[in-house]
């Protein structure tokens, strides 16, 4: 009976995955961080902090997007910044996510929502280490032939918490997409 369940449970998983729709997207786009006041650690003459004001900047970011599930399913992204608010700080997006996508016939259009994880690295203030994220989002894969396409991606991130703030970053990405 034991050896029945097993048997059952693997031909199950050999029957549902190759019924499982999934693709895999190398992208690359930009970021345009919202305003952010950072403390820098040190003080002036009178023993006040040094605060330094961020403005927004547009910033490149690249990636791996891993999507499964055919209309409702998840997607999974890696993502690396170069240049996360300022020049001296880099980052490391991690974000798992609910993907709801309509299936027609060259073109899937798609809306995205989830949570991850910032993790900046470097010097001066703008290193924040990691932090919670959220991000939502949508965008466009476009298969004119074949199971290799196109993706335009755009998505807002949320990160509360930095230095009693909360920082907003828009991201906007074109990709190649592999679907198998």
């Amino acid at each position: 009976m034991k050896n029945l369940g097993c048997f059952l449970g693997l031909a199950f998983i050999l029957v549902a995955v190759p019924a499982q729709a999934s693709d895999l997207t190398l992208f690359g786009g930009f970021q345009h961080q919202g305003e952010l006041t950072l403390d820098t650690g040190t003080r002036n003459l009178l023993g006040r902090a040094v605060t330094q004001t961020f403005d927004p900047k547009n910033f490149g970011v690249f990636g791996v997007r891993y999507s499964h599930g055919k209309v409702i399913g998840g997607e999974h992204t890696i993502a690396y910044a170069p240049n996360f608010i300022d020049s001296q700080a880099k980052a490391i997006i991690y974000n798992s996510n609910l993907m709801v996508q309509a299936l027609l016939p060259k073109v899937h259009p798609y809306g995205t929502v989830g949570l991850g994880t910032v993790f900046t690295y470097g010097t001066g203030p703008a290193d924040f280490g990691g932090k919670f994220a959220v991000n939502y989002g949508g965008g466009l894969k476009i298969f004119p032939a074949g199971p290799v396409g196109g993706r335009i991606d755009v998505r807002g991130y949320t990160i509360p918490k930095i230095q009693d703030q909360t920082l907003n970053v828009l991201e906007v990405s074109v990709g190649v997409v592999f679907s198998f």
